[in-house]
């Protein structure tokens, strides 16, 4: 007979027909009803239908899938920024400026503090807050799904993705580190490259009227080391108060290394500046280094070498993370190396009183960077990327020569106690006729303002000639190379709109100061004794079990 398909009984056949039939004991038992249709002659048909229609589907599929990648290949390009580097905040807050974030379907809202969250200001009438600033950080969240908007006449696509996140195993206090995804619909690579630049002139013009300092994270709960960053006003110059000739000498030296890179590069010397400011706390050496930041439009990275999680490779590694145009700070350097006394006493202090027992006795932990460590790590800072590098110490004689030579630290600067000047300097900076002026008040009221912080009997008399005196009269009644800066700030500050009640209470306030120092001393002293004393016991009791053994 010609080919074709021939009618069977499956009830009577043998073979694979019969073993699946409907009747037989297999198909009853094991319940496979549905696949003795399946072989059955009508079924058949319909069966084979089913898998060159899915056969059809599946392969318009592919060759879909296939053409969707090719297009996005060659007609989209694709960036992805990651939250700690520099570029992630370059593109926020150009996104945030291009006002995209109106589309964004959810919101993180969190109170204002100094911490930079990138959130955006809402649009307010007056009478729906009584404050004059938001008071809460409006973060966009872009992970919903893309958002799509036009961009120099392109078609840009954003989504906010945690990276990682399928292979990602979950730890106590740590998440993935966010990622902007973005999709430009067009072959031109230039137009990235524009939208980036774009961002960052937009960074940099936001950043004027402040100061950003980054500071480092515990890699046990974080993806990256630079990954707090705190926006802090500008200082000006002239609000901090040194002897003459400090600052104009940090300044130039700082913009002439700045300006020279191409010479560095040419000569074959190591772009890299480092300064050591040394000298008492509270004599302005922090302060120094936010005011130079902000004048020279730079970004702070400030590492403590104390924190537990420092050791060699972190520091090694934050310090090669840290971008062109940037300020290093590591402050109290000289913590890091205690000196052989502290040593003792911290011996002493574990023998006398044990930790377990007393665990606020704890004695400070050393730090785990080593002086070898830190040496490598200084000769590698950034070294043709134009950083600077910032060390304070309170105590330059507790440093390594090999720390502070030539070719690591550069400039060494000391801070002293207040001298006069800078006494009757920082009165007068206390009480500058624009800020003496209250708020909302006009020109007129400010007489009126002076009438009521100066004696009656000086009136009349121009109020700046009035605090000239008053701040001569307020340098001569304090004693040179003293006390600091800080201490004296925190004196004028309890006289804020009282000019002549600094002057007329100032000898009251150093009696105190010395009586408190005395006695600070006193208590110093005696704990010396008693740690001395210690170690004498503890020598003469060792002494004698070696006796008696």
């Amino acid at each position: 007979m010609s080919g074709g398909f021939y009618p069977v009984d499956a009830s009577k056949g043998s073979g694979l027909l019969a073993f699946f039939s409907k009747t037989s004991l297999p198909t009853q038992v094991l319940g496979l009803s549905g696949l003795a249709s399946l072989f059955s002659r009508a079924s058949s048909v319909d069966t084979l239908k089913l898998i060159a229609v899915g056969s059809v589907f599946e392969t318009g599929r592919r060759v879909f899938q296939w053409l969707y990648e090719r297009f996005q290949f060659r007609y989209s390009i694709s960036a992805q920024f990651s939250h700690g580097d520099p570029a992630y905040d370059w593109i926020i807050l150009h996104l945030n400026n291009t006002r995209i974030w109106r589309r964004a379907p959810l919101f993180k809202v969190v109170a204002q503090t100094s911490l930079r969250r990138w959130g955006v200001g809402m649009l307010r009438s007056a009478s729906t807050t009584i404050f004059d600033e938001d008071v809460a950080d409006y973060v966009p969240l872009y992970s919903e799904s893309p958002i799509l908007f036009r961009w120099e006449g392109y078609w840009v696509e954003v989504k906010q993705d945690r990276a990682g996140v399928e292979d990602f195993v979950p730890r106590f206090g740590y998440t993935p580190p966010l990622t902007i995804n973005l999709k430009i619909y067009t072959r031109d690579i230039h137009v990235l490259s524009k939208l980036i630049e774009t961002a960052k002139q937009q960074y940099n013009q936001e950043n004027k009227t402040h100061v950003v300092v980054h500071n480092c994270s515990d890699p046990q709960h974080s993806y990256s080391i630079w990954t707090q960053a705190k926006k802090k006003s500008r200082r000006e110059l002239s609000s901090v108060v040194l002897e003459d000739g400090v600052l104009d000498t940090l300044l130039t030296d700082a913009r002439e290394f700045l300006k020279m890179e191409s010479w560095y590069k040419t000569t074959g010397v190591p772009h890299k500046r480092g300064y050591l400011l040394y000298g008492p706390p509270g004599t302005g050496k922090s302060s120094t280094i936010h005011a130079l930041a902000g004048e020279l439009s730079m970004e702070i990275y400030s590492l403590s070498l104390a924190a537990p999680f420092v050791d060699d490779s972190y520091l090694q590694q934050a310090i090669s993370v840290i971008p062109k145009n940037s300020i290093l700070v590591i402050e109290d350097i000289d913590c890091a190396f205690p000196s052989r006394d502290d040593e003792e006493e911290e011996d002493i202090s574990k023998k006398v009183m044990p930790y377990p027992f007393y665990p606020w006795s704890q004695p400070a932990k050393k730090s785990s960077v080593t002086l070898s460590g830190l040496l490598n790590a200084l000769d590698g800072v950034s070294s043709e990327e134009g950083s600077l590098f910032f060390a304070t110490t309170n105590y330059i004689d507790r440093l390594d020569p090999a720390l502070i030579r030539p070719g690591r630290i550069d400039i060494k600067i000391e801070y002293k106690l207040a001298t006069k000047g800078q006494a009757s300097s920082l009165f007068t900076r206390f009480y500058p006729s624009k800020s003496m002026k209250l708020k909302g008040a006009e020109q007129s009221q400010t007489v009126e303002y002076y009438a009521l912080i100066l004696p009656v009997s000086e009136k009349p008399r121009d109020f700046e000639d009035q605090i000239r005196e008053l701040a001569e009269r307020f340098s001569a009644a304090l004693p040179e190379n003293e006390f600091t800066t800080a201490e004296l700030q925190g004196y004028l500050l309890g006289h804020k709109q009282k000019p002549e009640g600094a002057v007329n209470n100032l000898p009251a306030w150093i009696e105190k100061q010395r009586q408190y120092r005395k006695e600070r001393e006193q208590r110093e002293a005696e704990r010396k004794a008693k740690a001395v004393a210690t170690k004498a016991e503890k020598a003469a009791k060792d002494l004698k079990d070696s006796d008696s053994n």
